[in-house]
């Protein structure tokens, strides 16, 4: 096998790996070409350095390795992939030793926590174990096919409650507000400075800010949701109610009015992953009532370097 830096051109050898890799874990096809490009554009990501690609002599890539900053402070987010392979289990452990050799080691911090996540029958699993790896939470992903999904037209929100694009920058920091106290309570939440946050944003490929969406409560806002708009598959990024509004069946709202939005653009289907443990707040019961349903859980695991 050969080691290389990754290239500009590489994103559709990149999809493709995804693919295999997803394929032969869960059957089916998740990564769009959309979450390739959003990976290689992480802000934190040094590609020239810190992301590398495993590649035959026929040219084809069978595993990548990438280190960045994750959103909580102190902590790194890697990236493992892996090809279905005979030599699957070596390209692993290569991958890994260079995932060792990024992360900073024996500094005045001591520990450094490192998470990935991977589908619950990657082919590294065995070998993460091994290695000092664990699994400390898992996501859901849910999806709508828009095709076969009828809503009421036009939107009706809760009695009391407006639904309202955010019309300018006044209304993203609205947007930014709402999410930021609607999941303050979260396992994993960072808080973040709108400019942190919008910067962000920015980068995600589908950024469209007519996607972003506020629902007021005699004209206070209580909810917020923003979807992305990439041309493979639309996603809602980021929805929620603050908490003395929660239960009124606002953030079913926002979801609707937004799969009308992406619906009339041309797309099928709209994905989103949940924190699979996150019922206290009625999060699934949320989704499910705008019409998603479940397709399956990515395992996040970590390992402390010291």
């Amino acid at each position: 096998m050969r080691w290389r830096a990754v290239k500009d051109g590489d994103i559709e050898a990149i999809f493709d790996l995804f693919g295999r890799a997803e394929d032969a874990a869960i059957g089916r096809r998740e990564t769009t070409r959309a979450d390739v490009r959003d990976l290689l554009a992480n802000p934190g990501l040094d590609v020239a350095s810190r992301a590398m690609v495993v590649e035959s002599e026929e040219g084809r890539l069978s595993g990548l390795v990438a280190l960045h900053p994750a959103p909580q402070a102190g902590q790194l987010r890697a990236h493992l992939i892996l090809g279905p392979t005979d030599g699957a289990a070596d390209t692993a452990r290569a991958l890994l030793r260079q995932l060792d050799a990024w992360v900073p080691q024996g500094g005045p911090d001591a520990a450094t926590p490192v998470t990935m996540f991977q589908l619950p029958n990657c082919l590294a699993h065995d070998l993460m174990v091994a290695e000092g790896w664990s699994v400390v939470h898992s996501y859901t992903r849910l999806s709508i096919d828009l095709d076969t999904t009828e809503f009421p037209e036009p939107a009706q929100p809760p009695l009391g409650v407006r639904l309202r694009a955010a019309a300018d920058a006044a209304d993203r920091h609205a947007v930014h507000s709402v999410l930021e106290d609607a999941l303050a309570g979260h396992w994993n939440h960072r808080r973040r400075t709108f400019t942190e946050f919008d910067r962000d944003q920015r980068q995600r490929d589908g950024y469209d800010p007519a996607l972003w969406w506020l629902a007021e409560v005699n004209g206070i806002c209580a909810g917020a949701v923003i979807a992305r708009d990439p041309s493979e598959r639309a996603w809602i990024a980021w929805l929620g109610v603050r908490d003395a509004y929660r239960g009124r069946g606002i953030g079913t709202q926002l979801l609707c009015t937004v799969f009308r939005l992406l619906r009339d653009r041309g797309h099928h289907s709209v994905g989103v992953d949940v924190d699979t443990h996150n019922n206290a707040v009625g999060a699934f019961n949320v989704y499910r009532a705008a019409g998603m349903s479940e397709r399956g859980t990515a395992d996040q695991w970590r390992k402390v370097y010291t």
